[in-house]
């Protein structure tokens, strides 16, 4: 059964002011819906190349690269990393203007009993367990390696309110445990949560917690950017027409539709919830609908108004 979730969207669009981007203060509730996440999870999540995440603290990264079981990521601060498309794993690789590392993922050997490594296909109950052997440094020094110890369970489904939407979620949490103890005296170092949204396919909360219970980050999506890679300057002038119009003009729930002429592109925008912010600006959230040549796409965020009263998507 789903519970329902206020996800804090008040609280996290303050990160954004912190940024000098906006606050916003509203409230949301969620009217019980019949469960539809345990429909998706079957599968890891598929990513595609340009596409990009913006997060309620105007941080973003962008997919630059796919492989079968690789996802190669570029953030705000142009740092490259990649990683496995199961986000229970933190990045295999990485590299930032001052350090490097790489990190791989085996069995646990202090488990009395082994699990598997991984929690998909997704399933209520569902455990996991793996150690992280990280090898990492300053770039042109010597580089140290460790072990870092994890279990995690899928708790369950839930719908939950974000900056870019309504979502159904498969609700996962994992634990970090200090190291060369017995496992039943390690203690947990730290807490990860992620509700995991079929319909985007890609994590829509995730929060993150000390030993002590303390949230220490906590971000939730703001939008999905669509992959521009291969569009026509004719197609992304239409796209920009048709977004900037619908969120000026048009009322909740109104579609605008575009095509390109002799083409397969063509696409909708349909604008949802409007909100009021701190400043007076407004916001809106809307669904966007691309037919690419190989398929349809459908992304979803919320974009805000500017003093130029133009719509755009707060982020760094």
């Amino acid at each position: 059964m789903y519970t329902h979730k206020f996800s804090g969207t008040a609280v996290a669009f303050q990160y954004l002011l912190l940024f000098q981007i906006l606050a916003l203060s509203i409230v949301i509730t969620i009217s019980p819906k019949a469960a539809s996440a345990k429909g998706g999870g079957k599968s890891l999540p598929s990513y595609e190349s340009g596409t990009t995440y913006v997060y309620s603290d105007g941080s973003w990264e962008t997919v630059s690269g796919v492989s079968e079981q690789l996802v190669t990521w570029q953030d705000h601060h142009g740092n490259v990393y990649r990683r496995s498309p199961d986000f229970t794993y933190r990045s295999f690789s990485w590299e930032t203007s001052t350090r490097q590392g790489s990190r791989r993922i085996v069995p646990r050997r202090d488990s009395l009993i082994q699990k598997k490594t991984s929690l998909w296909p997704l399933k209520q109950g569902n455990v996991s367990s793996f150690t992280e052997v990280v090898t990492s440094g300053n770039i042109g020094e010597p580089e140290k390696s460790y072990r870092i110890n994890w279990s995690c369970e899928v708790i369950g489904t839930e719908r939950v309110a974000v900056m870019a939407g309504e979502f159904d979620t498969w609700e996962i949490a994992c634990k970090r445990y200090n190291n060369f103890q017995s496992p039943l005296s390690a203690r947990v170092r730290e807490r990860k949560t992620w509700n995991y949204a079929p319909a985007i396919g890609h994590y829509v909360l995730t929060e993150r917690q000390n030993s002590s219970g303390k949230s220490t980050r906590r971000l939730e999506l703001l939008a999905v950017l669509p992959s521009l890679n291969g569009v026509s300057d004719l197609t992304r002038r239409q796209m920009s027409t048709a977004f900037q119009m619908t969120l000026e003009d048009k009322k909740r729930n109104e579609t605008t539709s575009w095509s390109t002429p002799k083409t397969s592109w063509s696409g909708q925008i349909t604008p949802k919830g409007t909100f009021r912010l701190a400043d007076g600006r407004y916001s809106r959230r809307y669904v966007q609908k691309i037919n690419y040549p190989d398929g349809l796409r459908i992304y979803y965020g919320m974009a805000v108004r500017n003093s130029s009263r133009e719509w755009v998507i707060p982020r760094r």
